[in-house]
């Protein structure tokens, strides 16, 4: 297993071309399958899951990426938390994350199609395991650990904190 840092856009970083066509294999995407990719960012990797042929939906907590520069007849880019995944847009055959997570979020093991493959940065902003998983019945089971990696890790949206309003005393 090799290490392979991201380069830097200079707002976003970039997972190496190594380290998109590693997790290509993985994934083995092909048409007919739906993608979920948590974290849209740059939206390179995005452009790469398109040239599959699969139906990708890709979700950014700060979208920012031009949706112009994605090409692919059947991508869709949805704003929001990605911990909870696309309810909405489920079952998907495949679930990738782009950005690392300590935990699989119980939202993506339940949108998560039955036989389909999750990939996942799993570990601390340190260090991430590459890490390939394979849904059997209910449950996630690992089926290989790929590379050691250091993405980003998941945002969430922030809780709102309750404000009191501050009367003046008189």
């Amino acid at each position: 297993m090799i290490a392979l840092a991201p380069t830097f856009d200079g707002a976003r970083t970039i997972p190496s071309e190594l380290i998109t066509d590693l997790m290509l294999a993985l994934l083995q995407l092909k048409q007919g399958d739906k993608l979920l990719e948590i974290g849209t960012g740059s939206g390179y990797q995005t452009k790469a899951w398109a040239k599959t042929g699969a139906e990708v939906h890709s979700i950014e907590i700060e979208p920012w990426v031009d949706p112009t520069k994605i090409t692919g007849d059947c991508v869709f880019l949805h704003s929001g938390d990605a911990k909870h995944g696309l309810p909405q847009e489920a079952p998907f055959t495949a679930i990738v994350a782009t950005c690392g997570v300590t935990e699989i979020p119980k939202a993506w093991e339940d949108q998560l199609d039955d036989g389909g493959c999750l990939l996942a940065p799993i570990g601390e902003p340190a260090c991430q395991k590459l890490t390939l998983f394979r849904k059997h019945g209910k449950h996630l089971v690992p089926e290989r650990v790929a590379a050691y990696v250091k993405f980003q890790m998941l945002r969430e949206k922030p809780v709102p904190k309750p404000v009191k309003p501050v009367y003046a005393s008189r």
